[in-house]
Protein backbone atom coordinates (compact mmCIF):
# COMPACT_ATOMS: atom_id res chain seq x y z
CA UNK A 1 0.00 0.00 0.00
CA UNK A 2 1.14 3.40 -0.59
CA UNK A 3 1.96 6.22 2.02
CA UNK A 4 -0.62 7.92 0.70
CA UNK A 5 -3.14 5.06 0.63
CA UNK A 6 -2.45 4.31 3.57
CA UNK A 7 -3.40 7.37 5.09
CA UNK A 8 -6.40 7.65 3.62
CA UNK A 9 -7.14 4.43 5.34
CA UNK A 10 -6.13 6.07 8.85
CA UNK A 11 -8.32 9.11 8.11
CA UNK A 12 -11.20 7.14 7.21
CA UNK A 13 -10.78 4.62 10.58
CA UNK A 14 -10.83 8.29 12.27
CA UNK A 15 -14.24 9.30 11.15
CA UNK A 16 -15.53 6.13 11.40
CA UNK A 17 -14.10 6.20 15.50
CA UNK A 18 -15.54 9.55 15.64
CA UNK A 19 -19.18 8.63 14.23
CA UNK A 20 -19.66 5.57 16.54
CA UNK A 21 -18.17 7.70 19.88
CA UNK A 22 -20.66 10.09 18.92
CA UNK A 23 -23.66 7.60 18.14
CA UNK A 24 -22.87 5.93 21.74
CA UNK A 25 -23.37 9.25 23.32
CA UNK A 26 -26.29 10.90 22.14
CA UNK A 27 -28.46 7.15 21.63
CA UNK A 28 -31.54 7.28 23.77
CA UNK A 29 -31.00 5.72 26.89
CA UNK A 30 -33.97 3.21 27.81
CA UNK A 31 -32.47 2.18 30.97
CA UNK A 32 -34.07 -1.16 32.68
CA UNK A 33 -36.92 -0.30 35.61
CA UNK A 34 -36.66 -4.09 37.21
CA UNK A 35 -35.37 -3.89 40.37
CA UNK A 36 -34.29 -7.71 40.36
CA UNK A 37 -33.94 -7.73 44.48
CA UNK A 38 -37.96 -6.99 45.08
CA UNK A 39 -40.29 -10.09 44.44
CA UNK A 40 -43.34 -8.77 42.92
CA UNK A 41 -45.75 -10.14 45.49
CA UNK A 42 -49.30 -9.34 42.74
CA UNK A 43 -49.73 -7.62 39.57
CA UNK A 44 -52.71 -5.26 39.43
CA UNK A 45 -54.04 -4.57 35.75
CA UNK A 46 -54.97 -0.77 35.51
CA UNK A 47 -58.26 0.31 33.17
CA UNK A 48 -56.53 2.20 29.97
CA UNK A 49 -55.94 5.80 30.60
CA UNK A 50 -58.66 7.98 29.45
CA UNK A 51 -57.73 11.09 26.83
CA UNK A 52 -60.78 12.88 27.59
CA UNK A 53 -61.93 14.75 30.44
CA UNK A 54 -64.64 16.50 31.56
CA UNK A 55 -62.28 19.75 32.54
CA UNK A 56 -60.10 21.66 30.55
CA UNK A 57 -56.31 22.16 31.22
CA UNK A 58 -56.93 25.94 31.78
CA UNK A 59 -59.78 25.27 34.78
CA UNK A 60 -57.55 22.27 36.37
CA UNK A 61 -55.11 25.27 36.39
CA UNK A 62 -57.69 27.83 38.30
CA UNK A 63 -59.00 25.07 40.66
CA UNK A 64 -55.83 23.55 41.51
CA UNK A 65 -55.12 24.08 44.94
CA UNK A 66 -53.06 21.94 47.88
CA UNK A 67 -55.64 20.41 49.75
CA UNK A 68 -54.22 18.73 53.66
CA UNK A 69 -57.73 17.16 55.06
CA UNK A 70 -59.52 14.29 53.53
CA UNK A 71 -62.77 12.18 53.84
CA UNK A 72 -62.67 8.26 54.03
CA UNK A 73 -64.16 7.47 50.93
CA UNK A 74 -62.58 5.06 48.25
CA UNK A 75 -60.66 6.08 44.60
CA UNK A 76 -61.12 3.20 42.55
CA UNK A 77 -58.87 1.93 39.78
CA UNK A 78 -59.87 4.25 37.03
CA UNK A 79 -58.55 7.24 39.54
CA UNK A 80 -55.67 5.49 40.03
CA UNK A 81 -55.26 4.84 36.38
CA UNK A 82 -55.44 8.41 35.17
CA UNK A 83 -53.07 9.16 38.10
CA UNK A 84 -50.08 6.45 36.75
CA UNK A 85 -50.76 7.81 33.58
CA UNK A 86 -50.45 11.21 34.29
CA UNK A 87 -47.52 10.82 36.47
CA UNK A 88 -45.21 8.10 34.16
CA UNK A 89 -47.61 6.96 31.24
CA UNK A 90 -46.58 6.00 28.21
CA UNK A 91 -47.87 8.09 25.24
CA UNK A 92 -46.15 7.12 22.63
CA UNK A 93 -45.10 3.24 22.53
CA UNK A 94 -43.16 3.74 19.33
CA UNK A 95 -40.80 6.15 20.54
CA UNK A 96 -41.39 5.46 24.65
CA UNK A 97 -42.53 9.21 24.75
CA UNK A 98 -44.25 9.27 28.64
CA UNK A 99 -46.76 12.49 30.07
CA UNK A 100 -43.61 14.20 31.79
CA UNK A 101 -40.82 15.74 29.43
CA UNK A 102 -37.61 14.30 30.20
CA UNK A 103 -33.86 15.27 29.75
CA UNK A 104 -32.04 13.17 27.32
CA UNK A 105 -35.02 10.60 27.69
CA UNK A 106 -32.97 8.84 30.53
CA UNK A 107 -36.36 8.87 32.04
CA UNK A 108 -34.79 8.65 35.61
CA UNK A 109 -37.88 8.60 37.94
CA UNK A 110 -40.29 5.69 39.75
CA UNK A 111 -43.45 5.66 40.53
CA UNK A 112 -44.66 4.06 43.81
CA UNK A 113 -48.56 3.76 45.31
CA UNK A 114 -49.00 3.17 48.84
CA UNK A 115 -52.56 2.33 49.69
CA UNK A 116 -54.17 2.29 53.05
CA UNK A 117 -57.12 -0.37 54.10
CA UNK A 118 -59.98 0.44 51.78
CA UNK A 119 -57.90 2.69 49.80
CA UNK A 120 -58.90 1.94 46.60
CA UNK A 121 -61.69 -0.01 45.66
CA UNK A 122 -60.70 -3.78 43.98
CA UNK A 123 -57.17 -4.25 45.28
CA UNK A 124 -55.61 -4.45 48.92
CA UNK A 125 -53.50 -2.42 51.41
CA UNK A 126 -50.01 -2.85 50.29
CA UNK A 127 -47.05 -0.54 48.33
CA UNK A 128 -46.95 -0.74 44.60
CA UNK A 129 -44.78 -0.05 41.93
CA UNK A 130 -46.38 1.52 38.81
CA UNK A 131 -45.24 -0.57 35.46
CA UNK A 132 -45.38 2.22 32.65
CA UNK A 133 -44.44 -0.62 30.11
CA UNK A 134 -47.97 -2.40 30.69
CA UNK A 135 -49.80 0.31 32.34
CA UNK A 136 -50.29 -1.92 35.97
CA UNK A 137 -49.34 -1.79 39.31
CA UNK A 138 -46.82 -4.66 41.10
CA UNK A 139 -47.02 -4.89 44.58
CA UNK A 140 -44.63 -5.08 46.62
CA UNK A 141 -45.41 -5.32 50.37
CA UNK A 142 -48.14 -6.09 52.02
CA UNK A 143 -50.07 -3.94 55.03
CA UNK A 144 -50.98 -0.61 54.96
CA UNK A 145 -47.66 1.73 55.59
CA UNK A 146 -49.39 5.28 55.73
CA UNK A 147 -48.92 5.74 59.81
CA UNK A 148 -45.09 4.83 59.38
CA UNK A 149 -45.05 6.97 56.12
CA UNK A 150 -46.45 9.82 57.90
CA UNK A 151 -44.06 9.84 60.92
CA UNK A 152 -41.20 9.37 58.57
CA UNK A 153 -42.59 12.45 57.14
CA UNK A 154 -42.29 14.26 60.57
CA UNK A 155 -45.50 12.96 61.32
CA UNK A 156 -47.78 14.88 58.82
CA UNK A 157 -50.95 13.66 59.44
CA UNK A 158 -52.72 14.09 55.94
CA UNK A 159 -50.12 11.01 54.52
CA UNK A 160 -52.28 8.98 56.75
CA UNK A 161 -55.72 10.62 56.57
CA UNK A 162 -55.41 10.09 52.40
CA UNK A 163 -56.73 6.89 50.94
CA UNK A 164 -53.11 6.80 48.67
CA UNK A 165 -50.09 8.19 48.84
CA UNK A 166 -48.04 8.73 45.60
CA UNK A 167 -44.14 9.26 45.69
CA UNK A 168 -41.74 9.81 43.34
CA UNK A 169 -38.43 8.34 43.69
CA UNK A 170 -35.63 9.11 41.41
CA UNK A 171 -32.05 7.15 40.08
CA UNK A 172 -29.70 10.07 39.85
CA UNK A 173 -27.26 7.38 37.63
CA UNK A 174 -29.61 7.53 34.56
CA UNK A 175 -28.73 11.22 33.84
CA UNK A 176 -25.73 11.10 34.61
CA UNK A 177 -24.55 8.44 32.75
CA UNK A 178 -25.51 10.77 29.58
CA UNK A 179 -24.81 14.29 30.81
CA UNK A 180 -21.90 13.81 33.43
CA UNK A 181 -21.64 13.97 37.15
CA UNK A 182 -22.45 17.16 37.62
CA UNK A 183 -24.99 19.85 39.31
CA UNK A 184 -26.76 19.86 35.21
CA UNK A 185 -27.69 16.10 35.68
CA UNK A 186 -29.09 16.72 39.26
CA UNK A 187 -31.16 19.87 38.24
CA UNK A 188 -32.36 18.18 35.53
CA UNK A 189 -33.55 14.84 37.57
CA UNK A 190 -35.71 17.96 39.96
CA UNK A 191 -37.05 19.49 36.64
CA UNK A 192 -38.49 16.20 35.76
CA UNK A 193 -39.32 15.62 39.58
CA UNK A 194 -41.33 18.68 39.40
CA UNK A 195 -43.01 18.21 35.97
CA UNK A 196 -44.34 15.10 36.98
CA UNK A 197 -45.77 16.44 40.25
CA UNK A 198 -47.85 19.36 38.81
CA UNK A 199 -49.30 16.71 36.38
CA UNK A 200 -50.05 14.86 39.34
CA UNK A 201 -51.94 18.05 41.09
CA UNK A 202 -53.74 18.96 37.61
CA UNK A 203 -55.00 15.16 36.88
CA UNK A 204 -55.98 15.14 40.66
CA UNK A 205 -58.22 18.24 40.32
CA UNK A 206 -59.85 17.33 36.72
CA UNK A 207 -61.24 14.11 38.54
CA UNK A 208 -62.41 15.66 41.41
CA UNK A 209 -59.57 15.07 44.14
CA UNK A 210 -57.39 17.06 46.03
CA UNK A 211 -53.55 16.91 46.77
CA UNK A 212 -50.99 18.48 48.56
CA UNK A 213 -46.93 18.47 47.70
CA UNK A 214 -44.93 17.00 50.51
CA UNK A 215 -41.03 17.28 50.71
CA UNK A 216 -40.32 17.10 54.56
CA UNK A 217 -39.56 14.01 55.20
CA UNK A 218 -36.72 11.25 56.32
CA UNK A 219 -35.08 10.06 53.28
CA UNK A 220 -33.69 6.88 55.09
CA UNK A 221 -36.81 6.26 56.81
CA UNK A 222 -38.38 6.44 53.74
CA UNK A 223 -35.89 4.31 51.65
CA UNK A 224 -36.34 1.38 54.27
CA UNK A 225 -40.02 1.78 54.52
CA UNK A 226 -40.55 1.24 50.71
CA UNK A 227 -37.77 -1.36 50.33
CA UNK A 228 -36.10 1.23 47.52
CA UNK A 229 -32.53 -0.27 45.67
CA UNK A 230 -29.69 1.65 46.97
CA UNK A 231 -29.24 4.26 43.80
CA UNK A 232 -33.16 5.57 44.39
CA UNK A 233 -33.63 9.22 46.26
CA UNK A 234 -36.83 10.27 47.25
CA UNK A 235 -38.51 13.61 45.98
CA UNK A 236 -42.04 14.01 46.74
CA UNK A 237 -44.76 12.57 48.71
CA UNK A 238 -48.67 13.22 47.25
CA UNK A 239 -51.56 12.36 49.58
CA UNK A 240 -54.03 11.96 47.10
CA UNK A 241 -58.29 11.94 48.02
CA UNK A 242 -61.63 13.40 48.08
CA UNK A 243 -61.47 16.72 50.19
CA UNK A 244 -63.33 16.53 53.56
Amino acid sequence: MTRKGLLTLILILIILATALIVFIFNFPTQPSTENPSRTVIAVVKLPAPELKGNMSVEEAIQNRRSVREYNNKSLDLKDISQLMWAAQGITDKQNNFRSAPSAGRTYPLEIYLVVGKNGVGGIEEGIYRYNNTNHELEKLLSGDKRSELSKAANGQGEVTDAPVDIVITGNYQRTISKYGNNNLSIRFVHLEAGHVGENIFLEATARGLVTVSIGSFNDNTVKTLLNLPANETTFYIFPVGYSK
